[in-house]
């Protein structure tokens, strides 16, 4: 069904430019600066339809490749700052887990030394000056 309406809506642009071509078929002069001559109108609209179509064309297809150039170099640009941010997460987990066996070594030491020697107390430990066994 969707395919017989373009069918449908194609006859009819069909016609419409059959009906123009029809109608404007009356020669007119075309003058380019060094010379004249005489079209019908129909070609002289069929010629500037196709010369100006030609130049949107070349226009629309350069500035689509510069787009492309661009968005190209941008891609490069995100991929060259994922991998340096990657790179960076590693570095800063790298050095966080030295830094956390490091502390890991200094508590074991400190666990160590605590059950070698057992601190004891005295009166000076104490802010008040007292000692909780004193009563």
């Amino acid at each position: 069904m969707k395919n017989q309406w373009r069918l449908l809506i194609a006859l009819l642009i069909v016609i419409l430019i059959v009906i123009f071509a029809i109608l404007n078929g009356d020669g007119v002069p075309i003058s380019y600066g060094f010379g004249e001559v005489r079209a019908p109108l129909i070609i002289v609209i069929t010629i500037s339809l196709l010369l100006g179509s030609i130049l949107t064309l070349i226009v629309t297809t350069s500035s689509t490749r510069h787009d492309k150039r661009e968005l190209k170099s941008l891609r490069e640009k995100i991929d060259n700052q994922e991998f340096e941010t990657e790179e960076a997460i590693k570095k800063v987990r790298a050095q966080y887990e030295n830094r956390i066996q490091t502390l890991t070594t200094i508590i074991e030491q400190n666990k160590n030394a605590t059950q070698e020697s057992p601190v004891v107390q005295t009166k000076s430990d104490y802010p008040d000056g007292s000692h909780p066994d004193q009563s």
